[in-house]
């Protein structure tokens, strides 16, 4: 049996057309860019209220790192643990299978709220996605089970198999619906699922410009740099350096407003300490 193959020839000019189509980007203006992301993030506030009164059962955050995403959730859930008394906990970094299953027992009832900060280490964890797959589940009922041999489970006397009524929000860095959209990376298919299980919310901070204008409102109207003791001509100063060096840093983000307002407090030469620590060149 012979293989005949295909000769490829150059792309048609159909082909280039609609290749370059699929990656143009309509450039927004910047007020454009700063109503979307205020009107994301007030989403994210509404959705978190919702968890909170058990009227949302899961919800899936993306964005880029250090841009407030947990800071927006961790406050109204702070603020309905004093006023309402509802439980909530914060679990950032790695997260076993067992210990996801134990935490879900602990926090099963109404008005109870598990968040899940950076912790995409779980999709590399099959019994750890599943069980967080039925957390997030929409059905009426969602049990979940574990049906292996546990000794942590017998001396913490957690049963293999309750039935979960609270809610869960699940935030990460990642751009699933990119991975979604591509359909390369093995994790596509776990994304698409946690997305199809839960209110999926892309805060669409992923480009530097978005990150920038974003930064900006926060520094202003949370008056960062107030708080950290600079004054207002020091503060138009940063954001000034941030905006010329917007793509060569190594990180944009509110860390980067506090990194460079402790180099204003350091010494009047900032911008060359700046340059050398916090650029990628």
């Amino acid at each position: 049996m012979s293989i005949v193959l295909k000769k490829r020839g150059r792309p048609s000019k159909a082909d280039i057309a609609l290749r370059e189509q699929k990656h143009r980007v309509i450039k927004r203006s910047d007020g454009d860019v700063l109503n979307d992301l205020k009107e994301r993030f007030q989403i994210l506030s509404l959705l978190t209220q919702g968890a909170v009164h058990n009227n949302v059962r899961a919800v899936t955050v993306t964005g880029a790192p250090g841009v407030g995403k947990t800071y927006t959730v961790e406050r109204i859930l702070e603020r309905a643990k004093q006023t309402m008394g509802i439980k909530y906990e914060i679990v950032r970094g790695t997260l076993s299978a067992v210990n996801l299953y134990k935490l879900g027992y602990q926090m099963r009832d109404p008005k109870s709220v598990i968040v899940l900060d950076d912790a995409d280490s779980i999709f590399n964890d099959e019994d750890a996605l599943n069980i967080l797959k039925v957390l997030c589940d929409t059905s009426d009922v969602r049990k979940v089970s574990w049906m292996k041999e546990s000794q942590a489970l017998k001396e913490d006397d957690v049963p293999t198999q309750y039935e979960f009524n609270g809610a869960m929000i699940f935030i990460s860095n990642l751009n699933f619906q990119q991975f979604v959209d591509e359909g390369k990376n093995k994790y596509a298919q776990h994304f698409g699922a946690l997305m199809s299980r839960s209110l999926y919310l892309d805060l669409r901070l992923h480009d530097r410009n978005e990150l920038g204008v974003w930064v900006e409102h926060v520094a202003e109207n949370g008056k960062i740099f107030q708080r950290e003791g600079l004054t207002a001509d020091q503060g138009k100063e940063v954001l000034r350096f941030l905006r010329d060096y917007r793509n060569e840093l190594r990180e944009l983000s509110l860390r980067t407003l506090l990194k460079l307002s402790q180099l204003v407090k350091t010494h009047t030469q900032w911008k060359s300490m700046a340059r050398v620590l916090l650029t990628k060149y």
